[in-house]
């Protein structure tokens, strides 16, 4: 499972994303700032092996948070949650990637 000190600090995501597997489940974080509002945390779940760019729309899921500790620790537990409730999705079985 995913925990709060693997996903690191919030000063990274103001420079970069971070992307990671968990048997089978791809996921990106990565902070989005609107120009009015607030910043937030914008996580993707989908079924590996393809990165982010090359795996099609209808197969991501996405959940938002705050940009905050707070909302760090609800896309880490909202992935979690994803790994937990959809194991069908995170087959080790080999696809047709196209």
């Amino acid at each position: 499972m995913l925990t709060s000190d693997e996903v690191l600090n919030l000063n990274y995501y103001k420079k970069t994303s971070y992307t990671g597997w968990i048997n089978g489940m791809r996921f990106l974080i990565r902070r989005e700032a609107p120009e009015e509002g607030d910043a937030f945390f914008h996580a993707w779940v989908w079924p590996g092996p393809l990165i982010f760019s090359l795996t099609d729309d209808s197969l991501k899921t996405d959940f938002t948070a705050p940009f905050t500790n707070e909302g760090k620790q609800q896309v880490v537990d909202w992935i979690n949650a994803q790994y937990e409730d959809h194991p069908e999705k995170w087959s080790h079985e080999k696809k047709n990637l196209y």
